[in-house]
């Protein structure tokens, strides 16, 4: 884009050029970079500098070297152009005063993209000229007085002499001064030079014997092009004459027609000159472009600057267009204004020459559109009747419209909501597909198999993890959906029975340390089956009486509750005490710590960035499930308002409570990143996460009913001062029924529970 031209000597910080003489501008720079208006000498090359006073107080400038280093070259027309782009949108140049004069080559008081045109085109012509070349002052002069208008000069016969240079001699002679007319002839062969480089053939005279002889030269010049043609005829005794100008038009070929008798020889010659007329250096002929790509995302603008050429050309007003305006659309200023994710092509043509143009190629992308899917479940197997949910998650989290279409390949035999709620119709085998309505090309598939009321679907355990010690047992109680369908012949099997193997009935025991996989498995169906992460620990365990906890993150330890009870011996007055002694397991596995096999996220203990998780488990969406659709039996509306969350985002969250509130404020109600409950995916907030939520049916029903589904109250009233947080009732914790259970009964919270503390180190 070619922006307004700012004039210098207007400009806050003062480049003192342009129209500002160095001793005005001189005060409006720093003491170091004063340069007195009678000591500042413009050069055009490296040698003429020497020849300048090298006193201290003398500065020496070379219009047109801008970065200083003795040449003239497309560096510094790079460096003119950035500066001009610059000053365009009224930010500094951060030119010195030496640069702000050597930029101003035309000495118009502007550094525009004219001085950048005039430092390429000296570039150009001393790069490929042989002698030493002009000064860029002289080139700029020179070029300014070529430009004149077309000048015709015809020499007659009694004026040959007045002809162009390169004719230096008139062609006059007889039979007795042959000797002078072949030096008048050999003064004719001269090859007149000028800005051109075409040859034209010239006109051939042949006479025998004479006393007249006439000369007729024609010289024609334009201020694009110019063209000499020299025709000469000479009367002497067997003499060719042949003029050979050069230039850069083309020129025909010169006729001659020669006479001869005894006593007079008569030569006629007739000379014909055709001009091909150059591009004319007042309109554009061509079109640079600081870029011609540009990539953008959707609201983000850019702008490409234009430079249109020659730099002579009156009328540089520029046209823009957008090959799609869905995509981008560009004002009359060149600036390009991202609307749509796509490829589209900016155009910019000159309004004087509409055949001159050039193109943008523009590329947006939308940073907020859908770009996948996850599924909490790729299979469901369903009774006819029944219903079942696959969990959705779209990327980016951060995408602006996160909107679902479902659509099953067959409605008789299973159908899905709005919400992707699949019902079983009746036997059989479909696909449901979600589809992101924001992108339709994304999409995600569920296979769903619909079973009879009284078929097996699936096996639900107590525990999908075991903690024991060797020599004893442990068991994960199985339970058969849908509750209609008829018992499974279960079979045990254990991955490795030298660490822990299991009887019949599913009675597990630790035979060394170990880790091994248990599995249940439906006799009547293969493919209904369910695991259990066996960990087997020797008794040989530390074990400590400490409150806090003494691991490290690869320790496994047996921690030590102490409990202090108080006795009266009936023969003693004095009271002793009677430890009660409750022990803990404490394990570190994938960089997260369990306590007897729970895991713990508190301000103590944290969990890495890339711990494997990126939803709600699948225990966790089930079992709040029928918590919501129990509570909805009872005209209760229990929604989840926030699940699963991400490291980095639990890290913009904190980090914008703590602008908004402090940091000391933030750490009473939002975790730091790594100490939050939701980066494990086995916490929900529901309904409103604010204080409104306290006191409404819903909340009263929550607290008294949340274990049966496997959960708790997690930062429950009075218990401030255990978990480290404010009271949160809408924050539930899952951790399966029987162990929910306990901690419900025991009055106590997580953290007391265990033993542990919660406080940022």
């Amino acid at each position: 884009m070619r922006a307004k031209k700012l004039i210098a000597s207007a400009l806050s910080f003062a480049l003192c050029a342009g129209s500002m003489t160095a001793a005005s501008a001189a005060s409006e720079c720093t003491p170091n970079e004063y340069i007195s208006a009678s000591k500042v000498s413009s050069t055009a090359s490296p040698a003429s500098s020497a020849n300048n006073d090298t006193s201290a107080s003398v500065v020496t400038i070379m219009l047109g070297d801008i970065n200083a280093d003795g040449y003239i070259d497309a560096a510094d027309a790079s460096a003119v152009l950035s500066a001009y782009a610059k000053m365009s949108i009224g930010t500094s140049t951060g030119f010195t005063l030496k640069q702000t004069v050597a930029s101003d080559v035309n000495m118009d008081s502007i550094i525009d993209a004219v001085d950048a045109s005039n430092i390429l085109s000296y570039y150009a012509y001393a790069s490929t000229f042989s002698a030493k070349p002009l000064s860029i002052e002289g080139y700029l002069k020179n070029k300014r007085d070529t430009s004149a208008a077309v000048v015709t000069t015809t020499a007659a016969p009694a004026a040959a002499a007045t002809t162009t240079a390169a004719l230096t001699a008139a062609s006059t002679t007889s039979a007795a001064a042959s000797s002078t007319t072949s030096a008048a002839t050999a003064a004719t062969t001269a090859k007149p030079t000028t800005a051109s480089t075409t040859s034209a053939k010239t006109a051939t005279t042949t006479t025998s014997s004479a006393t007249t002889s006439t000369t007729t030269t024609t010289t024609t010049t334009t201020s694009a092009a110019t063209t000499t043609t020299a025709a000469t005829t000479t009367t002497t005794a067997s003499t060719t004459t042949t003029a050979k100008p050069t230039t850069t038009s083309t020129t025909s070929a010169a006729t001659t027609t020669s006479t001869s008798s005894a006593a007079t020889t008569t030569t006629t010659t007739t000379t014909t000159t055709t001009t091909t007329t150059a591009a004319d250096p007042k309109k554009v002929a061509s079109i640079s472009l600081s870029k011609t790509e540009i990539n953008l995302k959707v609201n983000e603008g850019d702008i490409s600057m234009v430079t249109m050429l020659p730099a002579t050309a009156e009328d540089k007003s520029e046209i823009w267009t957008s090959s799609d305006t869905s995509v981008a659309n560009v004002n009359f200023e060149g600036w390009i204004t991202a609307i749509s994710e796509g490829v589209c092509t900016v155009t910019v043509q000159s309004a004087s020459n509409p055949k001159v143009k050039a193109d943008i190629k523009v590329t947006v992308t939308d940073p907020w559109k859908v770009r996948g899917i996850s599924l909490s479940k790729n299979e469901i197997t369903v009774p006819v009747g029944a219903s079942d949910i696959s969990m959705v998650t779209m990327t980016p989290l951060n995408a602006y419209n996160k909107g679902e279409l479902w659509v099953s390949s067959n409605e008789n035999v299973a159908t899905v909501s709005d919400e992707g709620l699949i019902t079983g119709v009746s036997g059989g085998k479909c696909t449901v597909t979600v589809i992101s309505k924001s992108n339709p090309d994304v999409k995600a598939d569920i296979k769903v198999k619909v079973v009879g009321p009284k078929q097996p679907v699936s096996i639900d355990l107590s525990d999908y993890e075991l903690d024991i010690l060797t020599g004893t047992l442990g068991i994960s109680y199985v339970t058969t959906k849908p509750d209609t369908a008829d018992p499974i012949t279960e079979i045990w099997t254990s991955s490795d029975p030298e660490i822990a193997n299991v009887d019949r009935f599913g009675n597990i025991y630790g035979v060394s340390e170990g880790t091994c996989t248990v599995t249940v498995t439906s006799e009547e169906d293969p493919d209904i089956r369910a695991e259990v992460k066996v960990n087997v620990h020797n008794r040989s365990l530390v074990t400590t009486t400490s409150a806090a906890k003494t691991t490290t993150p690869t320790t496994t330890a047996l921690k030590t509750t102490t409990t202090t009870t108080a006795s009266t011996a009936t023969t003693s007055a004095s009271a002793t005490s009677q430890p009660a002694v409750t022990t803990h397991l404490i394990q570190s596995h994938n960089g997260a710590t369990y306590v007897d096999g729970i895991l713990i996220v508190n301000k103590t203990y944290s969990i890495d960035r890339d711990y494997p998780a990126d939803k709600l488990t699948e225990n966790t969406e089930k079992y709040f499930r029928l918590l919501t659709e129990d509570a909805a039996k009872l005209g209760l509306k229990i929604v989840c308002s926030s699940g699963f969350r991400s490291y980095d985002y639990q890290e913009q969250l904190y980090n914008n409570y703590v602008t908004t509130d402090g940091i000391l404020t933030a750490d009473t109600y939002s975790a730091r990143p790594g100490h939050s409950e939701h980066q494990t995916g086995l916490a929900i907030d529901v309904n409103s996460i604010s204080d409104d939520f306290i006191g409404t049916a819903e909340c009263e029903w929550l607290a008294r009913n949340a274990h049966k589904y496997g959960f708790i109250i997690r930062y429950p009233k009075g218990k401030e001062a255990y978990t480290g947080f404010r009271y949160e009732p809408w924050h539930i914790r899952f951790l399966g029924v029987e162990t929910a259970t306990k901690v419900y009964e025991s009055g106590l919270c997580l953290e007391e529970y265990l033993g542990i503390d919660s406080y940022y180190r």
